[in-house]
């Protein structure tokens, strides 16, 4: 048996101000994201890990490499989690996002399955190839394995481990830094944490001023 331990990156300089990031606004990290970022990586020191993977967006990269240097271990960039595309939402505030697309919002805060982001990708097309992935990455792992990710992209990988629709993803809401650890036997995964912020303490944000 393996483990994979899934982590929702450090909070972004956008993610404190309200905005959509998708994959075109790449910010870096808050300063309350880079304090994050250190108490994952001190919280890590004792665990074992074999294998770092990180989409490759800074906010992603720079979460994982805090734990790549205390393990001495190098972060490979996985283009297969990246964030979903949320195209004309990019560099938005979410309140522009709910005056300019109301009906579109709404759908993707109750039913986000159905939801096309315009000039983006379809939400359908995002579990695709995150669960394509996620099933060939389980049957050749190799040693527990950290996977640094976005929340929506988290969000999919829990949805089908619990064998949940993806309507439901909402249920999991994930601080930023949060851990969810799956055990891994014979390619098939098991949910043993979720959302596990006990390494943060005071520096856990209020979910609810993320453009998410």
């Amino acid at each position: 048996m393996t483990k994979i331990y899934l982590v929702r990156h450090a909070e972004s300089i956008a993610n404190t101000q309200g905005i959509y990031q998708g994959v075109s606004y790449d910010t870096g990290l808050s300063p309350l994201g880079k304090k994050q970022a250190q108490a994952l990586a001190k919280r890590f020191q004792g665990i074992e890990i074999g294998n770092i993977y990180a989409s490759p967006l800074k906010r992603t990269f720079a979460t994982a490499l805090n734990v790549g240097k205390v393990k001495k271990t190098p972060v490979n960039k996985e283009t297969a989690i990246i964030e979903t595309n949320h195209g004309e939402w990019e560099g938005k505030h979410k309140s522009v996002i709910q005056k300019t697309w109301p009906k579109l919002y709404k759908k993707w805060q109750k039913f986000p399955s159905s939801v096309h982001f315009p000039g983006g990708e379809d939400f359908l097309e995002t579990q695709k190839r995150v669960i394509t992935w996620w099933e060939k990455f389980c049957q050749d792992l190799t040693g527990d394995t950290l996977v640094v990710s976005h929340v929506n992209i988290l969000q999919i990988i829990i949805a089908k481990i619990l064998n949940t629709k993806l309507n439901r993803i909402w249920k999991f809401p994930m601080q930023p830094t949060a851990v969810s650890q799956i055990e891994i036997n014979h390619g098939q995964g098991k949910l043993l944490k979720l959302n596990d912020a006990s390494h943060l303490g005071k520096l856990q944000v209020d979910l609810a001023n993320h453009a998410l």
